[in-house]
């Protein structure tokens, strides 16, 4: 198996494997998880590489320093719990609630400009991320419920790309 069919294996079961933990578990904890691991881990290594270059340069690098140091320190906090991704999903909903407001708006301008087809989709689009942002702020049995239906689309997925570069290796 050549790397790029290796590569789309691997990312395929990694996908699959996302989408049930986040079907399961619900994404904050998976993200805080998977990405507190993902930092410590490379936070290490740009340490081991910064004493590397050290021991056989004798130059330490600030910005290799710094960046080892600030990952190992969101990493540690995502796993300790005292940081989590639930802050940057409300935030994302809300510039989401922000765009379907701003959407409406220009449907509205783009219906009197006499780009009918246009502006009513801009409506409709609008309209549509307004309440879904609004529902996941406010309903948690919806956040929940959409979480679980993002998950499972995420390991359709990855599914559909295991079974993609599958069929083309049998061809």
């Amino acid at each position: 198996m050549n790397n790029t069919k290796l590569s789309q294996v691997v990312t395929s079961i990694i996908l699959i494997a996302l989408g049930v933990l986040i079907a399961i578990f619900g994404v904050t904890a998976v993200l805080n998880l998977y990405f507190g691991i993902l930092f410590v881990v490379v936070g290490a290594l740009l340490i081991v590489l910064g004493v590397v270059k050290f021991v056989t340069n004798k130059e330490l690098v600030f910005s290799t320093t710094f960046l080892a140091s600030a990952l190992l320190a969101v990493g540690i906090s995502l796993l300790a719990n005292w940081l989590s991704f639930d802050t940057l999903i409300n935030l994302l909903v809300i510039l989401l609630v922000a765009f379907g407001a701003a959407l409406f708006v220009f449907g509205i301008y783009s219906a009197v400009k006499k780009q009918l087809v246009l502006g009513i989709s801009q409506l409709v689009i609008g309209i549509a991320l307004v309440i879904i942002g609004v529902l996941y702020l406010t309903v948690p049995e919806f956040a929940t419920t959409f979480w679980i239906i993002v998950g499972i689309l995420i390991a359709l997925y990855g599914m559909v790309m295991l079974i993609s570069v599958l069929v083309k290796k049998s061809k």
